[in-house]
């Protein structure tokens, strides 16, 4: 009795655990550098505080990081809570929308690339990030 109990105890975690994440909107990062794509560079997410893209300034203050595949597109999940407010509180769905910086840095750690982006729950983005030439992180 005791193993049905706690395996009931272990489906309610994980099925409440699963919608605290949920995706709420998809942003797809194009990384080009003189028009060609890049693969294998890091692609650093930074959402809008109030601070604008002064926070982008430190890579340690991005809230996540991809890298861009073979085709130079770092694929972002935005999800609630981090990214938005849950959108199912109450029954009611709402729509909110946030802005986004997505950057890229050099091998000493300075941005040498960014672009903003409103992004709206339910959306699914593409934007281009073109790195200036040289200017690629490791």
């Amino acid at each position: 009795m005791k193993r049905i109990q706690f395996l009931l105890a272990a489906i309610v975690v994980a099925m409440m655990s699963s919608c605290l994440h949920k995706t709420e909107a998809v942003v797809d990062v194009e990384v080009k550098q003189k028009g060609e794509p890049l693969s294998g560079v890091t692609v650093y997410k930074f959402k809008d505080n109030g601070l604008g893209e002064g926070s982008t300034l430190f890579k340690k203050n991005a809230s996540g990081s991809e890298k861009t595949n073979a085709g130079g597109v770092a694929h972002f999940k935005l999800k609630s809570p981090d990214d938005f407010t849950p959108s199912d509180v109450s029954m009611v769905e709402g729509k909110e929308t946030n802005t986004f910086f997505f950057c890229t840095y050099d091998k000493n750690d300075e941005r040498n690339s960014i672009v903003t982006v409103a992004v709206k729950t339910g959306d699914h983005k593409t934007v281009q990030l073109e790195v200036p030439e040289g200017l690629v992180n490791p």
